[in-house]
C-alpha cells in the first residue's frame, strides 16, 4: 500500500501549481487503479483543514471529504502516536503530525508519497518505510 500525505492530495485536489496537480493526479490514479491508495483520518482532517483556509467553499470540502471516505481511512492508536513522540524525539515537536503520517504509514504501507521535502528528507534515515519525496 502506498499513503499519500494530505500535501499530495491537495494538489490532486486543486489545480494550484499545474506540475504538482499532473503528478499527483497520475499517482492517485494509479495507486487507486492498483488498489495501493491508502490514507488516514488524520489526512482527511488536514484536507479539510487546507481547504477552508484556500477558500473553498464547505459544500465543496464536504464533497471532496466523502470522495475519500470510500477508501476506508484508518485511525491512529496509541502505539502510532508512541512512535509519533520518538520521531519528534529526534526532529522537533513542531512536525508532530508529519510523525503521526508516518508511524501510521509504517504500521499499513510500504512507501509514503509526499511534497513535504524540509520535513520527510530529516523522517527518512529515521525508517525502514520508502518516503518518496515527489
Amino acid at each position: 500500500m502506498i499513503y499519500f500525505d494530505a500535501d499530495v492530495l491537495i494538489h490532486f485536489l486543486l489545480p494550484q501549481d499545474v506540475v504538482k496537480h499532473k503528478q499527483a493526479n497520475h499517482l492517485y490514479q494509479s495507486a487507486t487503479e492498483k488498489n495501493q491508495f491508502f490514507i488516514s483520518l488524520l489526512c482527511l482532517q488536514e484536507i479539510a483543514f487546507v481547504l477552508h483556509k484556500l477558500g473553498q467553499k464547505s459544500e465543496d470540502i464536504e464533497a471532496m471529504l466523502y470522495n475519500f471516505l470510500s477508501s476506508r481511512p484508518v485511525s491512529y492508536e496509541v502505539s502510532d502516536l508512541l512512535r509519533a513522540i520518538e520521531l519528534g524525539k529526534q526532529i522537533g515537536f513542531n512536525n508532530t503530525n508529519d510523525c503521526i503520517h508516518l508511524a501510521i504509514a509504517e504500521a499499513y504501507c510500504n512507501e509514503i508519497y509526499t511534497f513535504n521535502k524540509s520535513d520527510f528528507k530529516r523522517l527518512q534515515n529515521l525508517t525502514k518505510l520508502k518516503i518518496t519525496i515527489l
